[in-house]
């Protein structure tokens, strides 16, 4: 029974990178060609590793990775070679290193780490008849990407690859060159911050530039301490870059939370006067409801109190019968006296008390006790009919509950309702919910 790995497939963009004169350059000068690559390879790997690849081979001065979009491999093609021609910019032409680019959609073969199969295989005759610099795609790739990248192809038409059984429809990335019609408006390019490139660039730098250090540790004592000297002004000038990115990265996050802070105070002032108003409605509800709650109470209370009480035996009695008084005068003029006595109610007194009557025209009679809207004081008038029936109706006031501004007053209805008998009104009725009796008498 075999133990070794299962082979799986799955569908993955393959993007393989390999050094354009690698072999001149190291017969040339050994010490700077793997120098620079080390710098080049770190600028790669911190690129692979930020787009989501996954290096899975490396071999001396070729790079292969895969990547779950072609987009992200295309857009990772694309920097790698913008952030090594600025590299090779800065350095004298012998030295410089270039890379091919080939990038691929294809079904492969995974075992283990490796990935094996023609996915692979054409991703690697690609970048062979890239252009030193370039980036040469397969029409499976140019499919997934038009329209999706601001970037320009040029279809170099059916490619007879090597060891490919079948013919390759390729397309070159040309930046600034023509470009075919999108299906749709291209999105710009994601900008990537600086600091965030140079970290990753300077830890990649860190990382291999260990690595190269390993593959030279056979040179000669003078060359070896040469290029570790080379190495360490290398790993100082990363570091330098970390240490500004971090900088860098410190005061971003710094005006991020100073930013935060102003936002959160105020959202907390906005939040605070919102509550100061719910809080002030309240109360004003509350108090609203209390007051409510103190007049259904005083009512309930008077509508008891008037069930209870028997009435005083000192009150005039009304006259059973008031169907047919003796005799009712024509004309009420002349001077009035009137005397009102109360039973007992609640809070409030028994009391009597002799209250002033005016006559308008004969027939109209108003009684006013203390000054109208001050506690104790009630107004009440009426007219009366043909046979000698006497209403009078009108209003009262009682001491209320005392506010922030001081006693209040409440107003109450007032009603009396009586005959005239023998020479004088007696109107019995209700001050509120207190019983009393007028009498009105000529003097």
């Amino acid at each position: 029974m075999s133990t070794g790995p299962t082979i799986k497939r799955k569908l993955a963009a393959i993007l393989a990178a390999d050094a354009v004169g690698y072999s001149r350059l190291m017969g040339t000068n050994e010490e700077k060609t793997l120098k620079v690559l080390a710098v080049h390879r770190a600028v790669i790997d911190g690129i692979i590793a930020f787009h989501e690849g996954r290096i899975v081979n490396t071999a001396g001065d070729s790079v292969l990775a895969e990547f779950a979009s072609p987009v992200e491999a295309v857009r990772c093609a694309v920097e790698m070679q913008d952030s090594l021609k600025t590299r090779n910019d800065s350095l004298p032409e012998d030295q410089r290193m270039q890379f091919r680019v080939g990038v691929n959609l294809g079904d492969v073969m995974v075992k283990g780490d490796d990935l094996l199969g023609d996915g692979v295989n054409i991703a690697a005759r690609l970048e062979s008849i890239a252009e030193p610099g370039g980036i040469c795609v397969s029409s499976a790739v140019y499919d997934q990407i038009a329209g999706k990248l601001d970037l320009g192809f040029v279809d170099i038409g059916t490619q007879s690859l090597k060891n490919i059984p079948r013919p390759i429809q390729a397309y070159r990335i040309q930046r600034g060159g023509a470009r075919p019609a999108p299906s749709q408006p291209a999105p710009p390019p994601r900008r990537r911050a600086p600091w965030l490139w140079g970290g990753i660039a300077a830890a990649a730098v860190i990382v291999l530039a260990g690595g190269a250090w390993m593959a030279v540790s056979a040179l000669r004592s003078p060359e070896r301490a040469k290029y570790e000297a080379e190495l360490a002004r290398a790993r100082a000038e990363a570091e330098a870059a970390v240490r500004r990115a971090e900088a860098d990265a410190a005061a971003a996050a710094t005006a991020k939370r100073a930013l935060e802070a102003q936002q959160a105070a105020e959202k907390r002032a906005r939040a605070e006067a919102e509550l100061a108003r719910a809080q002030a409605a309240a109360q004003r509800r509350k108090a609203a409801e209390e007051a409510a709650a103190q007049r259904a109470a005083e009512a309930a209370t008077a509508r008891k109190a008037a069930r209870s009480v028997e009435p005083a035996p000192k009150l005039a009695a009304v006259p059973a019968n008031l169907a047919e008084p003796p005799s009712v005068p024509r004309s009420y003029e002349g001077r009035w006296a009137g005397q009102i006595a109360c039973q007992k109610f609640g809070n409030r007194q028994a009391f009597s008390a002799e209250v002033p009557v005016e006559v308008t025209k004969g027939r109209l009679f108003s009684v006013q006790h203390g000054e109208q809207g001050n506690a104790g004081s009630f107004r009440v008038s009426g007219a009366p009919d043909a046979g000698g029936r006497l209403q009078m109706s009108g209003e009262g006031f009682t001491a209320g509950p005392t506010s922030r501004r001081g006693p209040t007053v409440q107003p109450y209805k007032a009603q009396f309702d009586g005959k005239f008998d023998g020479g004088r009104f007696v109107v019995p009725g209700m001050l509120g919910a207190q019983d009393c009796v007028l009498t009105l008498s000529r003097r």
